[in-house]
């Protein structure tokens, strides 16, 4: 048990360190996240796909022999990639996605795969120790399953461990060493384990193992193997869906992919663990119930409030994933075939995350992968109920309809909208009890295929594109003449319509001539006009409305799709009627800032931390250095740090402290929403005196004023060795 554990939790680490690796040199594009997590399920199957093959093909003495090969050349492999590759330059013109996956490869690859080769063998081993004696029975085989359990709690804990634990106080020069001692530590003990099991002396096969074996031979089919592979990928695709929505289109806040990870390793380790199946006759109606509250939130848009939407969204996947994870369990093989049910999982895990990574895309304009992994649950859903009598079947009914009667009733009784969803939800799982099974999955289904026409139905949306970083929207605003760019719950710039120029040139949102951006201008106008001004983050082009002609105004967006939207002038034509002149390249923001000429900015504006996914290397000590080539010795880096619910304040201050920049806090809370304007935060760093103090006395409205820094701030700066967003959580 314990070595399952550490070898899941030594495995777990690998991912998420190599994903801190890899940020500095690949940036935050989303084609690098793409390739990170194709890599990493690809090399899952393919390491288990090995564990079958050697537990098949291998006496248990030579799977120890392979193994003890193994470990030591993919540690050598490591060693040598891990301190060359990641300096190393690569071909220019190589793509991305291979660029990546050939770092990965040279990197973590060989030890991410020597450690995911153990959990199979470790069942096996376990089941061979279970052989040693007379009257083995088939539940002593499969008591190897148990060490799953284990596994995923491991997966748990390195899960939460990591960004409260390491992160915080472990830089990654501190994480290689550390993740060598664990990987030395898990190869030490899985040894160990299979020198001990390989020599347990078997027994000859008697009935009970001879009948076990014809079992698993029979029983283990491609019809059989498929299945599994079917119902491991509908929760590995909820799980995508779910974090995705939960993180676009409820609540943008950092870490809180890691809730809905959590339960899909949870899940895992109820189901497996000894008495994990002694709750199941309580499935067939959790599951209804969770699936049929979810199609309702789904179809409705039921977004707030994001507390009890988020709470809900997890806890009906945690029940989603018990119940097939069960399901699986219920069908597995005897332990002697162990090795190809778990490849199967594998399987299916990979084929639910590339499905969501990679086809969805490609197939939809939005996140139907969602209501299309709740109906994958909802067609299976019949198969686990067992038929209820009618008195019980019209009882439910008849409750259900009156608690929907009562939740629906909520606007004319000042009922919360916390009882009103509640009610709702108890009201449709009730007609769900109260239907038959085909019936159940039918309603279901009809409730799922609403959601692909409702969609932005009465939001006034005139374009929606999809990414890979989630859906782009441009909507008209209802209240009002003007027109903005969302994605999820997050605006990237309005621009009013009217057949006036100059009206449609008025900078709004958070970059208003009467915030402190539009102090920072006037600020360096005072100084001389900045003939050189860059930007990190497009959104809708506003900020190209404070160019002046002479001026140069370059932006860096990592996503086409942004840029495309921003330079058509039907939707906005901030970049049209630029009276400056503008140049974007599409490219991470800091490599792309790289490659601009030493001392060539006047102004470099860093506006990408409004959102969940926090680009951590722009804001380390590294990126402030190169900032500082870039702009002028009298120049300005502004960082807009609005966020609701990151406080990028004293990491700000720290860095500024660290590099002996000065530095300026300005934040526009009282923003009169009628005027499309909206509160914002920004710094300003500069390394010129007589700069900050222009800036500093030319407010440019009396609702907020700019305060100095602190100068001795008791945070440590963030490096590309060590950066952490709990640091930035607002508490």
């Amino acid at each position: 048990m314990a070595a399952a554990f550490g070898g899941s939790a030594c495995l777990f680490f690998v991912e998420l360190f190599a994903g801190k690796l890899l940020l500095p040199r690949f940036g935050g594009a989303p084609g690098v996240w793409i390739s990170c997590l194709a890599f990493f399920q690809l090399a899952l199957v393919a390491a288990y796909c090995y564990s079958d093959r050697l537990i098949r093909l291998v006496r248990p003495q030579r799977q120890v022999l392979a193994q003890a090969v193994l470990f030591a050349t993919c540690a050598a492999v490591t060693a040598l990639g891990l301190g060359a590759a990641v300096q190393t330059a690569l071909p220019a013109r190589l793509p991305l996605p291979l660029a990546v996956i050939l770092v990965l490869a040279s990197t973590v690859g060989p030890v991410f795969f020597a450690l995911a080769t153990l959990a199979p063998l470790f069942g096996h081993w376990h089941s061979l120790r279970d052989r040693r004696g007379p009257g083995v029975t088939t539940t002593d085989h499969r008591r190897a399953y148990s060490l799953y359990a284990a596994g995923n709690a491991g997966s748990f804990v390195a899960l939460l461990g990591y960004p409260l634990v390491v992160e915080p106080f472990a830089g990654l020069s501190f994480q290689a060493d550390l993740l060598a001692a664990l990987y030395a530590g898990v190869a030490a003990v899985a040894l160990a384990c299979g020198l001990h099991a390989a020599g347990s002396k078997r027994p000859a096969v008697d009935a009970t193992m001879a009948g076990d074996e014809a079992t698993a031979n029979a029983g283990t089919g491609w019809t059989t193997w498929l299945r599994w592979v079917l119902l491991a990928a509908i929760p590995a695709s909820w799980l995508s869906s779910v974090t995705t929505h939960a993180t676009v289109e409820v609540a943008p806040m950092p870490l809180l992919w890691i809730l809905p990870l959590g339960a899909y390793l949870a899940s895992f380790i109820v189901v497996f663990s000894p008495g994990g199946r002694r709750l199941r006759h309580w499935e067939p109606p959790a599951l209804l119930a969770a699936v049929a509250l979810i199609a309702w939130m789904l179809a409705g848009g039921i977004d707030e409030p994001a507390r009890l939407v988020i709470g809900a969204h997890v806890a009906a996947f945690f029940i989603v994933c018990v119940a097939i994870h069960g399901m699986l369990f219920d069908e597995r093989p005897p332990a002697s075939r162990l090795t190809s049910f778990y490849l199967a999982m594998a399987v299916g895990g990979a084929c639910g995350g590339l499905w969501n990574a990679l086809v969805s895309p490609l197939l939809f304009d939005a996140h139907h992968e969602f209501p299309l992994a709740v109906a994958a649950v909802a067609a299976v859903a019949p198969t686990f109920w067992r038929p209820a009598s009618d008195r019980v079947r019209w009882g439910a009914g008849g409750l259900a309809i009156g608690l929907g009667l009562v939740g629906l009733a909520a606007p004319w009784i000042d009922m919360p909208r916390a009882d009103s969803l509640a009610m709702v939800a108890a009201s449709i799982g009730g007609i769900m009890f109260a239907l038959r099974h085909w019936e159940r999955a039918a309603m279901l289904l009809a409730l799922l295929a609403a959601t692909f026409w409702i969609g932005e139905h009465g939001q006034h949306v005139i374009h929606r594109a999809r990414t890979f970083f989630g859906v782009l929207r441009v909507r008209d605003d209802p209240n009002g003449p003007s027109r903005m760019l969302i994605h999820g719950r997050i605006s990237h710039g309005v621009q009013l319509i009217s057949d006036d120029p100059g009206r449609r040139l008025i900078p709004l949102s958070y970059y208003h001539r009467t915030g402190p951006l539009g102090s920072i201008f006037l600020g360096l106008e005072q100084h001389g006009r900045p003939a050189r001004v860059a930007i990190a983050g497009l959104g809708v082009g506003t900020i190209a409305a404070y160019a002046e002609p002479g001026q140069e105004f370059v932006f860096f967006e990592i996503d086409p799709e942004v840029v495309r939207i921003a330079r058509n002038p039907q939707w906005f034509s901030f970049l049209a009627e630029c009276r400056g002149k503008t140049r974007v390249v599409v490219d991470d923001a800091r490599q792309a800032i790289e490659r601009e000429p030493d001392a060539s900015l006047d102004l470099l504006i860093v506006d990408a931390f409004s959102g969940d996914s926090v680009p951590t290397h722009l804001l380390t000590r590294e990126a402030l250095a190169l900032y500082g080539r870039k702009v002028r010795p009298e120049g300005v880096v502004a960082f807009h740090i609005s966020n609701k619910f990151l406080d990028f304040v004293p990491v700000v201050e720290s860095l500024a402290a660290d590099g002996e920049w000065m530095a300026l806090d300005g934040y526009d809370l009282d923003v009169p929403k009628e005027y499309a304007r909206v509160a914002s935060h920004w710094m300003a760093l500069s390394r010129s005196l007589d700069v900050i103090k222009t800036i500093y006395v030319h407010p440019t409205s009396e609702r907020w004023q700019w305060k100095p820094a602190a100068e001795n701030p008791p945070g440590r700066p963030w490096t590309d060795d060590r950066t952490t967003v709990m640091e930035a959580l607002i508490r």
